[in-house]
């Protein structure tokens, strides 16, 4: 029983496995990761909130004392992931007393805590030694929410951005155009609908002839693209407001009179 506790401390996907649920190999992959910067873009439902709610119940569990943050871009998205992780949590058979839980709140004997976040900047501050920070829908988070909560994590938490691209903007853009402070700082995992056992040739091609363009390349092929709506290219907006750029009139002369 020791030999086997210790197997599930030390393996997450040991973990996933006990409770009846078998990782496909970006799961393993991205559960056995020890990076505390990680990025993940991913296709719609690929698995990755059970992926993530994994982390975060074997983080409570096997941490103790350990301070799980989830924050999403409402409030009503965050609890849907917290019932994610209970209902996780029951199908491991309780392995540890739970000392408080709430809509947003799952707390246990061991003192680890598991709290769901808007992404609300009023919200989010005020906590300090976070051993795990999950973003989700990360693209929809905004820059300054980010900014806010990044301080948050302690020296050995990890912070895990998980979304769907959401045009070429944002700092969940950025991150993945290169724009690290330090080379190499964030581990990235690409789950686009191809790497994913989800979804078979006939599923794909279903998707991509029931939705436009964009948004297969979006939401499935998980590409940072201009959406059809824009008038101008995010390309032209960058280059039009680039050091020393001279930007064009649009309509007439300005060097002359009306």
């Amino acid at each position: 029983m020791l030999a086997r506790d210790l197997a599930l401390a030390l393996d997450p996907v040991a973990f996933a496995g006990g409770i009846g649920f078998h990782s496909e190999a970006w799961q393993s992959s991205l559960l056995r990761s020890s990076s505390r910067r990680v990025l993940v873009r991913c296709a719609r439902q690929v698995g990755k909130t059970t992926t993530t709610s994994i982390k975060a119940l074997h983080t409570a569990l096997y941490r103790p004392e350990s301070l799980v943050l989830v924050i999403s871009p409402s409030q009503r998205q965050s609890d849907e992931f917290l019932v994610r992780v209970r209902s996780l949590y029951r199908a491991a058979g309780r392995p540890v007393e739970t000392a408080r839980e709430s809509a947003s709140t799952l707390e246990f004997a061991n003192g680890s805590r598991v709290l769901s976040l808007p992404g609300s900047e009023s919200t989010t501050r005020g906590f300090a030694g976070v051993a795990l920070l999950i973003l989700d829908e990360a693209a929809r988070v905004e820059d300054d929410i980010f900014a806010s909560v990044l301080p948050m994590v302690g020296s050995t938490g990890a912070v895990w951005a998980l979304s769907t691209p959401w045009g070429a903007r944002g700092w969940f853009w950025e991150l993945h155009e290169g724009a690290d402070a330090v080379p190499g700082a964030w581990e990235h995992h690409l789950v686009d609908v191809y790497a994913s056992d989800q979804y078979d040739e006939q599923r794909i091609a279903e998707v991509r002839a029931s939705v436009p363009r964009f948004t297969f390349a979006s939401d499935y092929e998980c590409r940072f693209e201009d959406s059809d709506a824009q008038l101008f290219s995010s390309d032209d907006v960058r280059a039009a407001v680039a050091a020393g750029a001279a930007v064009p009139p649009l309509f007439g002369n300005p060097t002359q009179g009306d």
